[in-house]
């Protein structure tokens, strides 16, 4: 969800910029995750779930086969792939003026992962935040575990556990165990010595609440968005790099340390906006 919340704001927030229209068909099973609020339109098209979605996809897919088959061109559509940008991790900057002009002129299917535009992201982002706003019945989930949490002290720190998939992921690079969170949580309580910390603990599976004795701290099992935006409700954020924590931390420029390795020793330096990482 998070990975596909930052891939289509940047495309959204290119579109507002150059003016051109953006019809998203690869986020059926979040759309009704969410609901516009507020004064700002973000003037995207959604394909609904059901079936037009995936027949129009199911479209696409084979005219892509067709023309990478037979090495043709088909009028008005570019599939426009960066496989080798994401290969090696490096942006492709969809501000530029060869992607600007092509998008304004034919239908461009992309293909790849790091499409980015970061001036106009952040310039488009409160209609970003309007279009990604989670249902009523999330944002009252969020509100009465954040309500709880401030009735216990005057700090919230987020704390993304992720490991189901990170156990694999990056040769298990950012799997880490319960205690090396704890250990985290330690060096931020010495860090914030002054204040009261409750940590509010995000996890991807079912957490033992009696390992983090000692702490403050809010742990349930959510729904996926629930904690997402929970994190996002909080002082600062820690956890180990995601688009998950990422999406948190931009939302409501709340900053974050990404914990690169298990040794790492949080600072105060070490939380950064969103734009500033």
């Amino acid at each position: 969800m998070a990975n596909r919340l930052h891939f289509l704001s940047y495309f959204i927030a290119n579109s507002k910029a150059y003016n051109y229209s953006l019809l998203i068909t690869c986020f059926p099973e979040y759309h009704d995750l969410f609901t516009a609020i507020g004064p700002h339109e973000p003037g995207v098209t959604f394909v609904n779930p059901g079936l037009p979605q995936r027949a129009l996809n199911k479209i696409l897919n084979k005219l892509h086969a067709l023309a990478l088959k037979v090495n043709i061109k088909l009028p008005g559509i570019i599939f426009h792939s960066i496989a080798q940008n994401d290969l090696t991790l490096s942006h492709y900057d969809i501000n530029s003026p060869e992607f600007v002009k092509i998008a304004q002129r034919q239908v461009v299917v992309p293909e790849g992962w790091v499409y980015r535009d970061y001036v106009n992201f952040k310039k488009y982002l409160p209609q970003i935040k309007n279009l990604f706003s989670p249902k009523q019945e999330f944002r009252d989930a969020v509100k009465r575990e954040v309500d709880r949490a401030r009735s216990m002290g005057d700090t919230l720190i987020g704390v993304h556990i992720r490991r189901s998939d990170y156990k694999d992921f990056n040769d298990g690079k950012w799997f880490y165990s319960n205690e090396v969170y704890i250990s985290k949580m330690r060096e931020v309580e010495q860090l914030f010595a002054e204040k009261q910390c409750i940590f509010i603990i995000c996890s991807d599976e079912k957490l033992d609440m009696n390992e983090f004795t000692g702490f403050k701290t809010a742990i349930a099992e959510r729904p996926a968005i629930v904690d997402l935006y929970l994190l996002a409700a909080c002082n600062y954020i820690f956890g180990p790099p995601s688009t998950f924590t990422g999406w948190a931390s931009l939302y409501n420029t709340v900053p974050a340390c990404y914990l690169e390795s298990a040794d790492q020793k949080i600072t105060i330096d070490s939380f950064k906006e969103f734009f500033d990482s």
